[in-house]
């Protein structure tokens, strides 16, 4: 009799694990099927979304020169036509290039100001702070500097005579929604 009783023992033990593990089933059906709806697609990826900016101070002197930079989704006819006006106005820029950098040697003694806007990991989002800046009529440049070891473009402003002026700009950029923090060299 002890025997018979073992056997209902386990089969009420075996019903109550089909019944968990039927339970835990259904849960991890409901749990994919609810993750469809939760989860963002991140294949179209909206641009309209914040940029997301970090600030870090790192000393490099590899700069790029902000008319080299070219957006990655240009059509072929469009990166030919920039080719040509940049071969026509090449020696006029690399002039101005230089003019800057003579002009940037000599407020460097000085230890000027500038607005750091940003670091980037995205060259399309740096370019377009880029122009949005230059748009509110404010020199600005892109540097390449190393974090951990990755390429990150490191986005300030021109320099800046005093401290009043960089929180004029600051304030003009400000009502632009663009970040930025005042720094010295």
């Amino acid at each position: 009799m002890a025997n018979n009783n073992d056997t209902f023992q386990e089969s009420v033990m075996i019903r109550q694990a089909k019944r968990r593990l039927f339970g835990a089933v259904i849960i991890l059906i409901v749990l994919f099927v609810l993750s469809i709806f939760f989860l963002q697609d991140r294949t179209n990826i909206n641009f309209k979304n914040p940029i997301k900016i970090s600030f870090l101070e790192i000393n490099n002197d590899n700069m790029i020169d902000s008319y080299n930079i070219k957006p990655q989704n240009l059509s072929q006819t469009q990166t030919q036509t920039q080719t040509q006006t940049q071969t026509q106005t090449q020696e006029k820029k690399r002039a101005k290039i230089l003019k800057a950098k003579e002009s940037q040697k000599l407020i460097r003694e000085e230890k000027p100001y500038f607005i750091q806007v940003g670091i980037f990991s995205d060259e399309i989002n740096a370019s377009r702070l880029l122009s949005a800046i230059k748009s509110l009529g404010y020199g600005a440049r892109l540097e390449t500097i190393k974090i951990s070891g990755k390429d990150k473009l490191k986005l300030t402003t021109m320099v800046f005579k005093s401290r009043k002026e960089a929180q004029t700009a600051l304030s003009i950029l400000k009502k632009a929604n663009l970040p930025g923090i005042i720094k010295r060299k």
